[in-house]
């Protein structure tokens, strides 16, 4: 039996993208098996090709050890890893609603601990710059160029996943 593993953009960025190409790929004969790499990856299986729709679900973290939501006739769950479901449903199947709400509200409070770390690294980084050019012992000045690098590097990290979070908000709010 062939596998296959397809990247899974909507665990990222909180979207169905993966979906249209799942379903595309299950026409061709390959179906979801697991959840790989955190649900980075799906790993696929060959099998009769078939027309089917799959639903991505996410959870809140605190919910992650209640059981996944109820699905409705025609859906069955593939694999859940973490906070995220997929579902594999009969093209005549309603589609499953998920607590988008609750998500986003985790989202927002995610997005406010993001924008205070931010806040946070940019000041040190502006502290360790300032009392390099002030300092004037060789070896201070090389610890706070360390100092720099390392505060540099945490505002560049911290930034990316503040402009990911609002990114992902925007598209839970827009879906």
């Amino acid at each position: 039996m062939k596998k296959k593993f397809v990247w899974n953009p909507a665990r990222i960025f909180f979207h169905n993208t993966g979906t249209e190409k799942l379903e595309a790929l299950a026409k061709e004969g390959w179906s979801v098996e697991k959840l790989r790499l955190g649900g980075l990856l799906f790993q696929l299986k060959e099998d009769e090709p078939k027309e089917v729709q799959y639903h991505i679900d996410f959870q809140s973290f605190q919910n992650t050890d209640e059981a996944m939501p109820q699905t409705d006739a025609g859906w069955e769950l593939v694999d859940a890893l973490d906070y995220m479901a997929v579902f594999q449903g009969s093209p005549e199947a309603l589609s499953i609603e998920g607590n988008q709400e609750q998500l986003l509200e985790q989202l927002n409070q995610e997005g406010r601990l993001l924008g205070k770390y931010t806040i946070l690294s940019s000041i040190f980084l502006i502290i360790f710059f300032i009392l390099h050019i002030k300092v004037g012992w060789d070896l201070i000045k090389m610890i706070l160029l360390g100092g720099i690098i390392m505060g540099g590097i945490a505002f560049i990290l911290v930034l990316a996943l503040y402009i990911l979070n609002r990114y992902r908000r925007y598209n839970l709010k827009n879906t």
